[in-house]
């Protein structure tokens, strides 16, 4: 079977999807979906992702940068992570990921430095969109 070398939990899939997103920034565009309908195309999204850790199984720590009062700050999110092949694919189920009462959710599938996926508020599947783009790192 082909697929098979690349098993969930694989070390070396795990291992490259952890550098990949080691010091990175994803940028790209986000477009809103509203009444199943993709509305226009939004450029400049921009992420910052300072690492990802895996806690246990699929569970996964993927932590995040943003500055605060002229700080930068680290902000974990818990997420599961599987594994399609060599693609990894996030899943954020009802997660609160700022300031703020709301929670989100989103599938989110990263392959050779480009990402791509769907997020939706957790209480309100109506707000919510697609994020594409692509991912570079700094040391």
């Amino acid at each position: 079977m082909a697929g098979a070398a690349f098993a969930q939990g694989e070390p070396g899939v795990e291992e490259k999807f952890i550098a990949m997103l080691k010091n990175a920034t994803l940028q790209g565009s986000w477009a809103p979906v509203q009444q199943g309908q993709l509305g226009a195309e939004k450029g400049n999204d921009r992420y910052r992702i300072a690492r990802v850790e895996k806690v246990d199984g699929e569970k996964w720590s993927i932590v995040s940068m943003f500055n605060a009062g002229g700080k930068q700050m680290e902000f974990p999110i818990s997420a599961s992570v599987k594994f399609a092949g060599d693609t990894a694919i996030l899943i954020l189920d009802n997660v609160r990921t700022g300031p703020g009462k709301a929670t989100w959710s989103a599938r989110v599938m990263f392959h050779d430095d480009v990402y791509a996926g769907r997020w939706w508020e957790t209480a309100n599947r109506t707000h919510g969109g697609t994020i594409s783009g692509t991912i570079s790192r700094t040391e």
